[in-house]
């Protein structure tokens, strides 16, 4: 079999190298055409059109964070009075008092209100940045007196937004956080990265309340982390009739270039392979293009061409990327993190994320309830990966690898997090009601409705909680697999601390025949320190250690423990052009030895309510994704996901209108609806297909699985706005495929 794979791969490639040699004749006959061609330039490559310079490729740039280093920070205090100026704006509801304390300098600010309605916003004077900065942690200490003590209802929240600004002061980036306080004092510390092209950063921070009496604002501090630049050298050089490659080189990684040229000179490819020497961290590694030309069209997360008017615009990894220029345009991108585009006017700096610690963070619950997260990526000796991408001429049609196979547009993912669960309620979610004489028995819910969901359960039964050792919740659990339900373990038990290694080495060995893959971890977020993965599970050399069982049992995803707040079910959120996304990831820093994937969720209040016609058709223009998080067969889930009537448990009626607002868009092919497990399995896929333009119509398509991808479908944009899907059945290796 493999023997006529290369045979097959070998006649492929003779027959394209004849088709665009045919090509090229026919095109050195048409003296109107401009073609590419490439120079080198000391360490970088000049891309030329018509002999006119329309890009560099500069050399890749390795950033790391080595915090203990003194003179790799740089610590700003923001006075309130400087030198008998106030450069700070303040807006307050009045009548209220205005006092800038004095301490030596002039760094307290305190308010007192008179007014049932409290307002305040102050904002921050603009900070430049004089250097290059990889990263800042804002800083302060505040004093609040209230009514009476804040309750969850009176919503008792500080608002604190960061912007981020270029050269001349237009914003690229806005960071929003928000602190729930109570009366006394408090301190605020949040890190954050900076952009590339960052010359400016303020702050605004508000506070809205019908309780507040006086609040008191000290001690601002602004702390930069300068990057600590590890530079490639150029190595070696060489040249050839159709691509230059270089060598570049450091103490821990080794990059190697090719920049092809098509036989018809009317396409730069370009692959980049890493490997790395040693095991490092990364703060951000990236390879820079200048674009010598003005940018005209970015393709967005939703699929839609916009005019790419804003400062900044950043992509991620499960989105094909797109930027149309006046003399050319860049696509293809194939397995970078992530690619941040920066419009300077008459030019355009993209810059191709090799390692990206914005797209992987590293989570745990901590000692005292709070997140940890780290800014770096671990490179372990040996790691290897090859990037690609293509710039081609900008009258090209583009095509767009569909996030959703069979020409689906949106993805919807169910996924059930047990906690208080009970058998009765979970058959009337799976099979519309416990009541088998009931004409609609197996014709609602998941299971009737064919509604794929990923399915949480317990191991251990505790308190009125059933577990795997109930027989009758074991036997449903069974069943539940038989139907394709992804159902996978939520801890081993609903207490925290006694998911001990002892306890999840027994759940996955009398589990494993189920052959469990995915986990979600259950009731840590109050610090209990136990093996749970979002515990210290991932922590080598803890007691709690259990990274090794997962590997071990063949494990490959895990919850991530972070819910992200929305009030619309697309998680990629197109409009939020400078956000970094984050669906699911994998990071090396994760346990020891090979990570796990970890997807993250949107938890809704009222499920229903965002179940809606409108909701739903909005996912679905949006191209988006969505993995909820809920407790579907929770007792507090009466009369909203459920009802009980003459002592059976049924599907409640808003419930069941919002599933059959999903299967119906399941089965106009609108909307994909896998596990989580399925929807990973397929995007990992996606990133080992790798597109090359042959021409303006012509597409090679490099599958490079070991297996077919069915219903790989590809999107092409229509001049007109419109756009094409084509759908086939991918076989691994080499695939043409014309466009229209």
């Amino acid at each position: 079999m493999k023997k006529k794979f290369v045979v097959f791969l070998i006649v492929f490639a003779f027959f394209i190298n004849l088709a665009v040699t045919g090509m090229a004749k026919v095109i050195q006959t048409n003296p109107e055409k401009c073609l590419f061609s490439v120079k080198t330039k000391e360490n970088y490559v000049e891309i030329l059109k018509d002999n006119h310079v329309v890009a560099k490729i500069l050399p890749p740039e390795l950033l790391n964070e080595i915090p203990t280093k003194k003179e790799e920070t740089q610590i700003t205090s923001l006075p309130f009075i400087e030198n008998g100026m106030i450069n700070w704006k303040i807006e307050k509801s009045e009548p209220s008092d205005l006092l800038f304390l004095s301490d030596g300098k002039n760094n307290s600010l305190k308010l007192n209100f008179h007014t049932l309605d409290v307002f305040y916003k102050i904002t921050s004077p603009y900070i430049a940045l004089k250097d290059e900065y990889q990263s800042a942690q804002l800083a302060f200490s505040y004093n609040l007196e209230f009514k009476r003590t804040p309750q969850l209802k009176d919503d008792e929240t500080i608002n604190i937004e960061i912007f981020i600004f270029s050269e001349n002061k237009t914003k690229i980036l806005s960071l929003p956080e928000k602190i729930k306080v109570t009366s006394g004092r408090g301190t605020f510390k949040t890190s954050f990265s900076i952009p590339v092209d960052s010359k400016f950063i303020s702050f605004e921070i508000s506070h809205t309340s019908h309780n507040l009496i006086s609040c008191e604002f000290k001690n601002f501090k602004l702390t930069f982390t300068k990057p600590s630049k590890y530079i490639f050298l150029l190595k070696n050089v060489q040249v050839y009739n159709n691509y230059i490659q270089q060598e570049f080189e450091n103490g821990f990684q080794k990059i190697t270039r090719k920049i092809f040229i098509s036989s018809s000179q009317e396409v730069i490819n370009v692959e980049e392979t890493l490997k790395s020497k040693e095991d490092h961290q990364v703060f951000k590694e990236y390879s820079p293009i200048e674009f010598e030309s003005r940018p005209l069209f970015i393709l967005k997360r939703d699929y839609k061409l916009e005019k790419f008017t804003k400062p900044m615009y950043v992509t991620d990894f499960l989105s094909d990327f797109y930027l149309k220029l006046e003399n050319c345009a860049i696509g293809y991108a194939n397995n970078y993190d992530s690619i941040e585009v920066y419009n300077l006017k008459d030019r355009a700096n993209v810059f191709m994320f090799l390692s990206n610690s914005d797209d992987t963070k590293y989570f745990v619950i901590g000692k005292n309830k709070e997140h940890i997260y780290t800014t770096t990526q671990l490179f372990r000796k040996g790691f290897e990966k090859t990037y690609v991408y293509s710039i081609f001429p900008e009258n090209y049609t583009y095509s767009i690898k569909s996030r959703s196979p069979n020409g689906t547009k949106a993805i919807l993912i169910f996924s059930h997090h047990s906690d208080s669960n009970m058998i009765s309620i979970i058959k009337a979610m799976m099979f519309g009601t416990t009541d088998t004489k009931d004409p609609s028995y197996m014709k609602k819910g998941f299971v009737g409705y064919k509604i794929p969901i990923t399915w949480g359960f317990f191991y251990k039964s505790v308190k009125g909680i059933p577990g795997f050792d109930n027989p009758e919740y074991r036997k449903l659990i069974e069943f539940l697999a038989q139907k394709k339900i992804e159902v996978v373990l939520h801890t081993a038990s609903p207490v925290a601390k006694e998911n001990t290694r002892q306890l999840i080495t027994k759940a996955l060995e009398d589990t494993s025949y189920l052959k469990l893959d995915d986990w979600i971890d259950h009731s840590i977020s109050d610090g209990t320190r136990c093996a749970d993965l979002k515990s210290e599970g991932a922590i080598y050399g803890s007691k709690n250690y259990s990274f090794d069982l997962f590997l071990k049992y063949g494990y490959k995803y895990c919850w991530s423990y972070l819910d992200v707040k929305l009030d619309t079910l697309n998680m990629l959120q197109p409009d939020k052009v400078s956000w970094h996304p984050q669906i699911f990831f994998k990071n090396y820093n994760f346990g020891k030895g090979d990570s796990l994937y970890q997807w993250n969720s949107v938890r809704y209040k009222n499920l229903p309510k965002m179940l809606t016609q409108s909701q739903l058709d909005r996912l679905v223009s949006e191209n988006g994704i969505s993995i909820i998080h809920d407790y579907f067969a929770h007792p507090m889930q009466k009369n909203k996901l459920f009802v009980v009537k003459n002592k059976n448990v049924y599907i409640s009626p808003q419930f069941d209108r919002s599933l059959r607002l999903v299967s119906n868009l399941m089965s106009k092919k609108l909307l994909w609806v896998p596990t989580v497990k399925d929807f990973i399995d397929y995007e990992v896929a996606l990133k080992n297909v790798q597109i090359t333009p042959l021409d303006n119509t012509t597409l090679v398509v490099d599958n490079k699985n070991y297996s077919e991808i069915k219903g790989f479908t590809l999107i092409t944009l229509l001049p007109n706005g419109q756009e094409k899907r084509t759908i086939v059945n991918l076989l691994p290796g080499i695939n043409l495929i014309t466009i229209p």
